[in-house]
C-alpha cells in the first residue's frame, strides 16, 4: 500500500511535517528544549549511520538524489530525527514518553511500507527497523527525558560521551572524507606501521583524559553539554591543570587521527574546531561562568589557562585527604614518597585515626571516595601533570581493576591496622 504521492512531495513532507510539529511544541514547552535538542542530535547522528548500513546491507533504499551521503538523504534524516527526538521529549509534560515511543514505533512500522517511491523496502528491512528503535529512538528519548527532568546524571553524561564521541570520530571525519573524495576503505588501508600504533596509544591517553574530565563534571552535578553544566566550579582532575581539557583533547584527537590516516582535511577540521573553541564557545563560556561563580572563577582563570597546561596543579583546587597506615611498612613508604613531592591540596593522615576500620589506602575529597590503587592514582593528581597522567591511567575502567589485581599479587592487598 502506497500513498500515490511522488518522490518530491514525500520528501518534502518527511521534513516539513516533523519540523512544523517540533516547532509548535518547542514554543509550548520551553523547559524541555535542552533535552529535545540533545535527543534530536543523537538521532541525527545515529540515523544517518544506521541508514547508510541499511542501504549497504540491502534492507531498504532511497529513490532520490540531491543532499545525500552514502545513499542516504540528509534532509529526510533531519525530519526523522526531529520526529524521534524533539517530539517525544517536548511532549513529555503532557504525554508519558513510553506512550509516545510506542505510538512512534507503531506508526513507523506502518509508514515505512507506504513511503514508496521515496523508500523501497527490501528483504530483512525489519532488522534495520529493530536496530533503529534500539540504537536511535530509545537512547535518544532516554537522554532527552533525563536531561529535561534532571534525572540519572551518570546515564545522561555517559550518553553524551557516546554522542559527542560519534560526532568527533564519525561525523567530522565522514564529512571531511566526503569533501575530499576519500573513502573509509582507503582510510583503513592507510593505517599500519609502528608510528601509527604509537599515535593510536597517544589517542587512547587523550580519550582517558577527556573521560576523566567528564567524570569530574558528573561528580559535581553536571555534564559536558553547555546547557547542562555542573552546579559547582570544577577545579579537580584535569581542570587543576587546564581550563578546557575536553576541547583540547578533541582537537588533539583530530590531529592524531589525521596523522594516522594521512588526511590533511582532518587537520584543517581540527584547526577550525580550535578557533571555534577559543572564539565563540570561549566567549559564551566565560560570560556564563562569570555570572555563575564570579570571583572564584576569575581567580581560577588567572592561574589556569585554556591551551597551555600547568605543570603543577592549581593551588586552590578542591582539597582532599589520603589515609595511609603508618604501622604498615609499604604503606608508610608510599606516604613518604608522596610527602617528599609536596602534593598540592592533599593532606596525608594515618589510617589508624580514621573513624572506620580501613583495610586499604583511602582517598577522600568533596566529590569522591576511592580505595587501594585508585586512591593512590587520585593522590598523584596533586603532584604534577606527569604524575597526574599516570594516576588517570591507573583509575581508568578495566585498567584500574588490573592495576589493583597486580598490586594485590605482589603483596599490597588489604590488611588490618591497629587503631
Amino acid at each position: 500500500m502506497t500513498t500515490g504521492l511522488d518522490v518530491a512531495t514525500l520528501r518534502n513532507g518527511a521534513v516539513l511535517v516533523p519540523a512544523l510539529l517540533a516547532g509548535a511544541l518547542w514554543v509550548a514547552a520551553p523547559g524541555e528544549r535542552v533535552g529535545a535538542a540533545l535527543a534530536t542530535l543523537w538521532n541525527m547522528v545515529w540515523l544517518i549511520a544506521l541508514n547508510a548500513v541499511a542501504v549497504a546491507a540491502g534492507w531498504w533504499s532511497f529513490a532520490t538524489d540531491g543532499l545525500m551521503w552514502s545513499g542516504v538523504p540528509l534532509d529526510v534524516m533531519l525530519g526523522w530525527a526531529l520526529l524521534w527526538g524533539a517530539v517525544p521529549v517536548l511532549l513529555m509534560r503532557w504525554v508519558n514518553p513510553v506512550v509516545t515511543v510506542a505510538v512512534l514505533v507503531a506508526a513507523d512500522i506502518v509508514a515505512m511500507g507506504g513511503l514508496a517511491p521515496l523508500v523501497w523496502l527490501r528483504s530483512g528491512w525489519w532488522v534495520g527497523e529493530l536496530l533503529g528503535v534500539l540504537l536511535c529512538l530509545l537512547p535518544a528519548v532516554l537522554l532527552g527525558w533525563a536531561t529535561a527532568a534532571g534525572r540519572m546524571l551518570w546515564v545522561r553524561a555517559g550518553l553524551q560521551v557516546v554522542l559527542f564521541g560519534a560526532l568527533l570520530l564519525f561525523v567530522i571525519p565522514a564529512a571531511t572524507f566526503a569533501l575530499t573524495g576519500i573513502s573509509w576503505l582507503q582510510v583503513w588501508h592507510r593505517v599500519g606501521g609502528p608510528g601509527d600504533w604509537v599515535l593510536l596509544q597517544i589517542a587512547a591517553v587523550l580519550v582517558l583524559i577527556a573521560l576523566r574530565a567528564v567524570a569530574e563534571f558528573a561528580r559535581h552535578g553536571g555534564t559536558p553539554f553547555p546547557w547542562d553544566p555542573p552546579q559547582a566550579l570544577v577545579t579537580s582532575g584535569p581542570y587543576a591543570y587546564l581550563a578546557n581539557p575536553m576541547q583540547v583533547c578533541a582537537v588533539l584527537l583530530l590531529v592524531t587521527v589525521a596523522a594516522v590516516v594521512g588526511a590533511p582535511g582532518l587537520a584543517l577540521a581540527a584547526a577550525v574546531a580550535a578557533v571555534f573553541s577559543a572564539g565563540i564557545a570561549g566567549w559564551h563560556e566565560r560570560d556564563q561562568l562569570v555570572a555563575r561563580f564570579g570571583a572564584p572563577w576569575r581567580e581560577y582563570r588567572r592561574a589556569v589557562h585554556d591551551w597551555v597546561p600547568r605543570l603543577r596543579p592549581y593551588a586552590h583546587r578542591a582539597p582532599a585527604r589520603l589515609y595511609v597506615a603508618v604501622t604498615c611498612d609499604p604503606c608508610s613508604q608510599v606516604a613518604g614518597w608522596l610527602r617528599r613531592r609536596d602534593p598540592v591540596a592533599l593532606t596525608l593522615k594515618p589510617a589508624e585515626d580514621h573513624p572506620q576500620d580501613l583495610r586499604r589506602v583511602r582517598y577522600e575529597s568533596d566529590s569522591v571516595v576511592l580505595h587501594g590503587t585508585r586512591a593512590v592514582g587520585a593522590a598523584l593528581e596533586h603532584i604534577s601533570l606527569g604524575w597526574a597522567l599516570v594516576g588517570w591511567v591507573m583509575r581508568a575502567p578495566a585498567i584500574g581493576w588490573f592495576v589493583q589485581l597486580l598490586a594485590d599479587a605482589v603483596g599490597a592487598g588489604p590488611r588490618s591496622v591497629s587503631r
